[in-house]
């Protein structure tokens, strides 16, 4: 997954901040729009875009309980699920190692899916920019029963 934090070609920005004050990040909102390609290369085949809202839910300080919330679509624009979307939802406790969220239905070849994901950050290859691999554990409903 390519990410891309501020600039012309930004994909992803806060749209509403926290209205608890200046220094709170609960209720604030942001929207992203990543780009999941086949290699750490941005020149890598473009395969699906990772969209979605995410929301501060945490209302302690620390690092434990500075939760964020997000509702996401992996909208596949190539390859053999063209088309197909996966539907995704979980928490992010911390920004650190790998995080696990929830696949919770699809679209297309993803009709009814179940699962689940894992996103480890690889690197950050300019402070505006981040490179994190996904990996998707996919179970649908067979075709027959549709």
């Amino acid at each position: 997954m390519h990410e891309t934090f501020s600039g012309a070609n930004a994909t992803e920005g806060a749209i509403l901040p926290s209205p608890f004050g200046a220094n709170a990040k609960f209720g604030s909102v942001a929207v992203f729009d990543d780009e999941l390609r086949t290699g750490l290369s941005r020149d890598s085949p473009l395969v699906a875009r990772y969209q979605g809202i995410i929301v501060a839910t945490g209302v302690a300080e620390g690092p434990a309980s500075q939760g964020h919330l997000t509702v996401a679509s992996i909208l596949f624009v190539a390859g053999e699920y063209a088309g197909s979307v996966l539907s995704l939802e979980g928490p992010f406790v911390g920004f650190q190692g790998t995080l696990e969220r929830s696949i919770v239905g699809g679209n297309g070849k993803f009709r009814m899916a179940r699962g689940y994901y894992l996103l480890k950050l690889l690197n950050l290859t300019s402070p505006l920019t981040a490179v994190s691999e996904a990996d998707f554990y996919v179970l649908t409903c067979h075709q027959s029963y549709m």
